[in-house]
């Protein structure tokens, strides 16, 4: 069995595609799936499979959703090497920092790595004083103040990339990276 993390996109925000983690749990027991592990709200589920591939697995999970909840998602799925990578890689914080207070960092899961142009169009949209950092199919971010403050939502990004992506702050992914090596153990 290989040890996952999905993360599913726009579940329980704003009070739509409200999915219970205990029921989302247990669909993925029943489907199949072992050791299966829930995160807060937003749809983050550490998990084994008999399945090796990435891309069927969310496949399987996205039907899953649709079947059970009636819902379109798009769900990434990562190992603990890309979520390693993930760690690695940031520009603005390391493994150990974690921010205190309001939170500032945040990481873009892509469905891709985007194309050059759609790149520019990123870089080139207004967002004021936030910071982005594009790595291969990441996108990192530290926001100037404060979240409700920014103009750099997952809506913009998707729109401006042409592609699907989902959003953690720094502590969730970090927790999620943690989450993945204690299962491991």
């Amino acid at each position: 069995m290989a040890l996952y993390l999905a993360l599913f996109r726009g579940i329980n925000v704003s009070g739509k595609n409200i999915i219970k983690m205990e029921s989302l749990r247990k669909q993925m027991e029943h489907t199949g799936y072992t050791n299966v592990q829930t995160y807060i709200q937003s749809g983050n589920v550490v998990f084994e499979a008999k399945q090796t591939s990435k891309a069927e697995i969310s496949a399987a999970i996205e039907s899953l959703i649709k079947k059970e909840y009636a819902y379109d998602i798009t769900v990434f799925v990562l190992d603990m090497a890309d979520m390693n990578k993930v760690a690695v890689k940031s520009p603005y914080a390391t493994r150990e920092e974690l921010e205190e207070g309001s939170k500032k960092l945040y990481v873009t899961f892509l469905s891709q790595v985007p194309q050059k142009e759609n790149i520019q169009k990123l870089y080139d949209a207004p967002i004021g004083d936030d910071l982005i950092e594009l790595k291969d199919d990441i996108l990192y971010f530290k926001l100037a103040s404060k979240a409700s403050d920014s103009k750099l939502s997952n809506n913009l990004i998707e729109s401006k990339l042409k592609l699907k992506a989902t959003t953690r702050n720094w502590n969730t992914t970090i927790k999620l990276l943690a989450m993945l090596e204690k299962s491991k153990k």
